[in-house]
């Protein structure tokens, strides 16, 4: 074996570790996201609880003569736990969104793994890589790069981002 086999067998491994570093990032920012969404959906249900729980003391104390001053007091309570109720399902839908483009990166970035292993075990099948089979492999990793670059710019990203990279002349 050569100088620059070897010198492009050691450059393939290293794009696919580093791809295999960003795949392991995704999914640790997929998990904590589903965290997040767990954690407030969980708040979300004990807020509405909250709320029944206002409204049930409001109703009970509704008759009594000092009624009115402790009903506004519970009014206004519940009006708090609405509101807070109401963020906490915009924070989840937010996430939620998050989780989506991750998981279109992380989908990426499987693609690629398997179409830079599937070049490289076709270089491998005469057990060299020539210049050509490395410019491939070194031009999928480029189309990779910009990629995710474009998710990283977009927070709603197209399934069709595959139209807004450059074509290979």
């Amino acid at each position: 074996m050569n100088k620059g086999h070897l010198y492009r067998l050691q450059q393939i491994h290293e794009i696919e570790k580093q791809i295999h570093i960003d795949k392991i990032k995704q999914e640790s920012v997929v998990k904590k996201h589903h965290r997040v969404i767990n954690f407030c959906h969980v708040c979300f249900i004990l807020v509405q609880f909250c709320m029944f729980l206002l409204n049930v003391g409001f109703l009970s104390n509704f008759q009594e003569i000092i009624g009115n001053i402790v009903g506004k007091i519970l009014q206004g309570l519940s009006l708090v736990f609405g509101s807070v109720s109401i963020l906490l399902k915009v924070i989840e839908k937010h996430v939620f969104k998050k989780i989506q483009k991750h998981e279109r990166q992380k989908t990426l970035i499987e693609n690629q793994i398997n179409s830079i292993r599937n070049i490289n075990s076709k270089a491998l099948s005469n057990n060299e890589i020539s210049e050509g089979e490395f410019e491939k492999i070194l031009f999928e990793t480029e189309k990779y790069r910009k990629k995710v670059e474009t998710y990283r710019k977009f927070d709603e990203v197209d399934l069709e981002i595959d139209k807004m990279l450059p074509k290979k002349s």
